[in-house]
């Protein structure tokens, strides 16, 4: 993402307690004024945003009717069902949700991106933290220009032991 581009998004993000309705409403010219390449990883970006502050608006307006997750344990979900993962959930507290080492590749009306999804959250005063490798695919159409059709998550390998 060049600066230019970077500065753009930074200016969209979200803060907690914030309505997203008005950056809904805003994210399609947003994303018309962009490449696609740029336009899939500002998508990557707000896929883990909304994770992260639990926007049902937004994960509704990215995933397509038809989405199918396949979670690293192999177990497949619906729209519906990954939906209620993103809902808030009592006692549920997000630390983060974010990706790294983000790749984008695109062909005729489909956009691919894998990376490193990493999140962090306590439940029952429990502290978990996730890493898991993840595969997105995106075609066109929806309301924000691209709609995520499919999503794979596996097994992050180890990380290097800290010297």
């Amino acid at each position: 993402m060049t600066t230019n581009t970077h500065a753009k998004w930074s200016g969209l993000r979200l803060v907690r307690g914030l309505s997203f309705v008005p950056l809904l409403a805003a994210l399609p010219r947003f994303l018309a004024a962009q490449g696609p390449v740029d336009t899939l990883r500002a998508l990557d970006s707000a896929w883990a945003r909304a994770y992260a502050t639990h926007d049902t608006s937004l994960a509704m307006a990215l995933f397509a009717e038809d989405l199918v997750v396949t979670s690293a344990n192999g177990v497949r979900k619906t729209k519906a069902e990954e939906l209620a993962d993103v809902r808030p959930y009592p006692g549920l507290e997000m630390h983060y949700f974010r990706t790294t080492d983000v790749q984008v590749r695109r062909y005729e009306g489909v956009g691919v991106v894998v990376g490193l999804a990493e999140w962090e959250f306590s439940l029952g005063g429990q502290v978990r933290s996730l890493r898991r490798t993840y595969t997105a695919v995106y075609v066109r159409g929806g309301p924000l220009r691209w709609r995520m059709v499919s999503l794979h998550l596996g097994n992050a390998p180890a990380t290097a032991a800290r010297q």
